[in-house]
């Protein structure tokens, strides 16, 4: 019975440690992966028009880019869901290398969507880091 009062015990505790702010800012990253994972699967090229691209993409690699976009999408909707605050800062690292590997892409190829995409994510990556900042601060009291 003490056993079972402690794996209690310790289950609300971890509510003081769920990043609320943290996790909302997520929603964002659902907010692009998801839709923009449909339409690259559906209409490839519509959707990378409207991005701006001005470079013709093969519809097979734009279709997998997508399958790979949706999928993030429902990862990042079971952190959600699953309220795990311990892997809020890894979307940071990860939304990080992205960043700057969409730099590097853009100075090579001069695609003008690789800089909205870059916009995009980056936006969700200030939304994230603050929020995680603020509720990082108000943990430690």
């Amino acid at each position: 019975m003490t056993a079972l009062s402690t794996t209690i015990g310790n289950a609300t505790s971890t509510n003081s440690h769920e990043l609320p702010r943290t996790r909302l800012s997520l929603y964002y990253l659902l907010g692009y992966t998801l839709p923009v994972g449909v339409a690259l699967m559906s209409v490839p090229q519509l959707t990378m028009k409207l991005l701006l691209t001005n470079h013709a993409y093969d519809d097979l690699g734009l279709r997998m880019f997508g399958v790979l976009l949706f999928s993030l999408g429902i990862l990042a909707s079971g952190l959600i869901i699953n309220k795990a605050s311990s892997v809020y800062t890894g979307t940071l690292l990860v939304r990080g290398f992205i960043i700057a590997a969409l730099f590097v892409l853009y100075f090579q190829y001069q695609d003008p969507a690789l800089l909205v995409i870059n916009l995009v994510v980056t936006v969700g990556f200030t939304l994230t880091f603050l929020s995680w900042r603020k509720d990082k601060a108000e943990e430690r009291g």
